[in-house]
């Protein structure tokens, strides 16, 4: 099928996204000096936003191509507060719990054409709970980041089995215990049928389980704020895998969907059916 087919095909799936909840607040501040007395660079404070992050930034996604998006988030909401400056530079970054409180009930994964895990690895997505997607679902898509806050400790190994898994270079390889190996045996070494690593600039690596590897290029694009870039490559992938799209098709779908997330600051808008479709057709 072609992307425009596989387009219609995924417009009538529902979808519950799973993961966890997350705040990521913008402080923008202007560097005044080093303090006399400290070593510590002063700032003065510009003006902050904050946006819906985590598990929501990616059902936002998710809800421009799908017809039905449900999100069960867990009892956690962590807060992340970045300082940066007008350029979207980036200084430091502080965690707080926001919220904590009991869990809500997590819908029945079978009612849904496909589950999509954004795993940040903040409590949400317990091993009861994954028990509960990997013996439930009809198509499970799982993302397992490794960040500041989990590093190592929050590896896509601990799913026993996953439709579609999407993962970065570094996630790939602490997940198999393998820093060394040419990138496409860790892929082997993960077990699960259908694998992207993304490799940022340069591009991304798709494997199949018949044994089969595909390569595609970064796409170019200006590059306001990166985060959330892989977030958007995978949520907007995840439906197409589901539809039966070609592992070609799935790396110039999540490229595009990358490079157009890469431009934009922060959460302020997700990626569209319409802004994908200009992205692939400008493709050379």
């Amino acid at each position: 099928m072609q992307i425009t087919e596989l387009l219609e095909v995924i417009s009538h799936y529902r979808v519950l996204v799973v993961g966890d909840g997350i705040i990521d607040e913008y402080c923008y501040v202007t560097p005044l000096g080093k303090s006399p007395k400290e070593n510590i660079i002063t700032n003065r404070f510009l003006r902050s936003e904050a946006f819906r992050g985590g598990v929501w930034a990616a059902a936002r996604h998710v809800e421009q191509f799908c017809a039905h998006v449900e999100v069960y988030s867990g009892p956690r909401v962590i807060l992340k507060r970045r300082f940066l400056d007008d350029r979207i530079r980036k200084m430091y970054e502080v965690h707080i719990d926001a919220k904590n409180g009991e869990p809500g009930k997590l819908p029945d994964p079978s009612k849904f054409d496909m589950v999509i895990v954004a795993d940040f690895g903040h409590g949400c997505v317990t091993n009861e709970v994954i028990e509960r997607l990997v013996d439930c679902s009809q198509f499970l898509a799982v993302n397992a980041q490794t960040n500041s806050a989990n590093y190592g400790f929050n590896l896509v190994s601990k799913y026993p089995k996953a439709d579609l898994v999407v993962l970065d270079q570094l996630e790939a390889r602490l997940a198999t215990h393998d820093a060394d190996s040419p990138i496409d045996e860790v892929i082997k070494k993960l077990g699960f049928p259908k694998v992207i690593v993304t490799c940022g600039p340069e591009g991304s690596i798709g494997y199949s389980d018949d044994g089969t590897f595909h390569r595609a290029n970064a796409l170019t694009g200006p590059v306001v704020d990166t985060m959330g870039a892989g977030d958007a490559f995978f949520c907007v992938t995840a439906p197409f895998a589901k539809a039966g799209a070609t592992m070609p098709q799935m790396l110039a779908v999540g490229n595009a969907a990358g490079a157009i997330k890469c431009g934009v600051v922060g959460h302020r808008n997700p990626v569209t059916k319409a802004a994908l479709l200009e992205k692939l057709v400008s493709t050379p």
